[in-house]
């Protein structure tokens, strides 16, 4: 028996496509794979957050609205200033820019909206430095 996708699986894939196409992206760790950061080097690890799902329209067999986060952590080395991650954070907010749709070349029936992207405050995490930027991301099925 073949198991169908969840949609789920379908939005992670074009979110973590999206940010595996940004220019000069660092090494990127997904969820629940192994991963060892790179020493003094920078790098992403990102994370679905699936918040939502409801009808879009009442009625027999609505439309549904999927939405949540997919917030990304931008790691650089730490004890060299709070800058290099907020460059990170920002050229990552960029890339995900409000009103952005997300696609993943195998996947053309998933069209992912962005309604915002987002930074927080820099913290630290021996031996990284790191900030989260946060982008909410909608989806209609």
């Amino acid at each position: 028996m073949t198991q169908v996708a969840s949609v789920y699986d379908d939005i992670r894939a074009a979110l973590e496509y999206h940010l595996s196409t940004m220019a000069d992206v660092p090494e990127i760790s997904y969820e629940n794979v192994s991963y060892d950061p790179p020493q003094g080097a920078d790098w992403l690890k990102c994370q679905l957050i699936p918040t939502s799902r409801k009808p879009a329209v009442r009625g027999l067999n609505p439309q549904m609205r999927y939405q949540g986060l997919f917030t990304i952590f931008c790691y650089t080395p730490e004890g060299i200033g709070p800058s290099r991650a907020d460059d990170l954070a920002d050229k990552v907010v960029d890339h995900f820019e409000a009103t952005t749709d997300v696609t993943h070349p195998s996947i053309p029936a998933i069209i992912i909206s962005v309604d915002y992207a987002e930074r927080e405050q820099g913290q630290n995490k021996q031996p990284y430095y790191y900030t989260v930027v946060n982008i909410g991301w909608y989806f209609y099925k």
